[in-house]
């Protein structure tokens, strides 16, 4: 079955089991993996990468929580409809969470929110003009 070309790092600081998902999203993002692919079975794909199920089974289920592939039982696990819109939820929500937490962390150290704005409109205008 031709599915994603997944490859994981054992000695990557990112946990293999975000490994995998993160190689998913980026595969719905570029378009590569449409609706309907079929995707490596746990087993196959654990195989495969040669890593415990339960790590393949991790990865597969947070996929199916985030609403980005559908297990159908025997049949397989296919990336699902509305994938694309799914993963850029996801993506936005990291951003955000990201955010707040630099946010709080500023507060925290007694800025405003007018120089938290301000200090944030200009790192933007500096990494436009790298960009």
């Amino acid at each position: 079955m031709a599915g994603p070309e997944i490859v994981v790092e054992a000695n990557a600081p990112e946990p293999v089991y975000e490994q995998i998902v993160r190689q998913i999203h980026d595969g719905v993002n570029s378009g590569r993996l449409k609706p309907g692919t079929p995707l490596p079975t746990v087993r196959q794909l654990a195989g495969d990468l040669a890593l415990n199920r339960n790590t393949v089974a991790r990865a597969y289920k947070l996929l199916e929580d985030q609403g980005v592939i559908l297990t159908a039982g025997r049949k397989g696990t296919f990336v699902r409809r509305g994938a694309t819109g799914e993963v850029a939820k996801v993506k936005a929500n990291r951003a955000h969470s990201a955010m707040r937490r630099v946010v709080e962390r500023l507060m925290v150290e007694g800025h405003s929110r007018e120089e938290i704005s301000d200090v944030f409109a200009r790192a933007l205008r500096a990494t436009r003009s790298k960009g």
